[in-house]
């Protein structure tokens, strides 16, 4: 049998580590094959397969074409941009930067009328339990049907509070135990996962955009569909919904996902790479402060220097790795392999972070040491033993030494990441499958 679990697209090796453990635990697969039959898709790759079947979209699925998903949910809107690489034989789109995930959703909205209800009703003398009752009853209300029915226009609509007939509170617009919004009251409620969804649309379409996909709990609300009609609809652009408004794209797209695959290249939504040795500068500021040492080939050296190997927004296909060449020393020809690992980090902050610090002079522990943009992502482990007969005897200012030459190599184009590492031996090239270990993710209970 084989899992699949959608997740948010700004969610990654971790959340992915942590959601096969709890699928583990839960006895849907062994711990044995859980890598093989537990895979992961975006929630908005999975919209783009439901909407290939439940709209008119795959009729405008011509070659060239670029068009982005808006999965707007409960409590995250995810966009992705892509393009129509080929339609036949078969439908292959590519990821054409980074897909977003941002903080914006129904459940903001909820929040946004939660607050107001409340500052309505603390100006009433209500006891505890009236106002809990008031407070359930106006969000039940609110949700099932206002926030459903908003367009941003028209009369202005009533939220029942349960509180009968006798409910009357004229200065506060309470009338027959019935609260009275108007457009603009509501509107507010709306604003601020508006304004942040359509500009994350906005963001997603660098390389133009002909249509876009508005799927999702919050994509069925008529107010988002018509501010993102407004803004985006016009000769260039189309706007698609679904067609079945009681269908859950994500699940439904996922098995969808599971058959077909059609996005068959994906882009980096960080850069990767790992923490390297460079050479001491006493001249260089930067330099100054940081702990350095002597090593076996005889040069002194400071820590913590950044070395990408793969940058932010790289589109790569489903096969294709990227590779950065390193090596080890060693003082015997012996060293213990069997347990080789490579930490590898990921950088989100913005512009350019090539030729630059990992870590930083202060912290006192190594979790401290970051600079800011950067993140441990996962532990690259792998049984290098076969690899001593590529030791390579090196001479140094104190004596002898063994470097070990290696690459790290990472797939991104799937939709988890893939490492393994590479070494070269009497002129051929060697592969060891190398296990990642992602950082454990804290979970707070309450």
């Amino acid at each position: 049998m084989t899992v699949v679990l959608a997740h948010p697209n700004g969610w990654g090796i971790r959340e992915q580590g942590f959601l096969r453990r709890a699928a583990t635990n839960a006895g849907f697969v062994t711990r044995a094959n859980a890598h093989s039959n537990i895979q992961f898709v975006s929630e908005a790759e999975a919209s783009v397969h439901f909407c290939m079947f439940h709209s008119d979209l795959h009729e405008h699925m011509n070659m060239g074409v670029y068009f982005v998903v808006c999965d707007a949910g409960g409590s995250t809107t995810d966009t992705t941009a892509y393009y129509v690489k080929q339609t036949y034989p078969t439908l292959e789109l590519d990821e054409t930067k980074a897909s977003a995930c941002v903080q914006a959703g129904g459940v903001s909205v909820d929040a946004e009328f939660h607050q107001y209800l409340c500052s309505i009703l603390d100006q009433i003398d209500l006891s505890e339990d009236q106002r809990n009752e008031f407070i359930r009853s106006g969000s039940r209300d609110f949700e099932e049907n206002v926030k459903k029915a908003f367009v941003g226009t028209g009369e202005e609509f009533r939220i029942n509070l349960g509180g009968g007939r006798s409910m009357n509170y004229p200065n506060l617009h309470i009338s027959r135990g019935k609260l009275a919004l108007t457009n603009d009251t509501i509107s507010s409620f709306f604003n601020e996962s508006v304004e942040i969804a359509i500009e994350s649309i906005r963001q997603q379409m660098d390389k133009g955009c002909e249509h876009v996909l508005l799927v999702g709990g919050f994509g069925e609300s008529l107010y988002l569909r018509k501010m993102v009609n407004s803004h985006f609809s016009g000769a260039r652009c189309s706007i698609t919904v679904t067609s079945d408004p009681n269908a859950k794209a994500v699940a439904d797209g996922s098995v969808l996902w599971c058959a077909k695959r059609t996005v068959v290249s994906r882009a980096t939504r960080m850069a990767y790479g790992i923490e390297i040795l460079t050479a001491y500068d006493r001249n260089n500021v930067d330099h100054c402060g940081r702990k350095t040492s002597i090593q076996l080939d005889g040069i002194e050296k400071v820590s913590g220097f950044w070395s990408q190997i793969v940058s932010k927004d790289t589109v790569m296909e489903a096969n294709e790795a990227l590779r950065g060449e390193y090596h080890r020393s060693y003082d015997n020809s012996n060293p213990a392999l069997g347990n080789f690992s490579v930490t590898l980090y990921g950088y989100k902050g913005a512009g350019s972070n090539t030729n630059t610090w990992l870590m930083n002079k202060n912290g006192k522990l190594r979790t401290d040491c970051l600079e800011k943009g950067f993140e441990e992502v996962c532990q690259i482990q792998a049984d290098l033993s076969g690899m001593r007969k590529g030791l390579k005897k090196q001479k140094g200012t104190k004596g002898k030494y063994y470097r070990l030459d290696f690459k790290v190599a990472i797939q991104f184009g799937d939709t988890e990441m893939k490492a393994f590492l590479e070494w070269e031996h009497g002129g051929k090239t060697f592969t060891g499958p190398a296990e990642i270990l992602p950082n454990e993710l804290s979970v707070t209970t309450v």
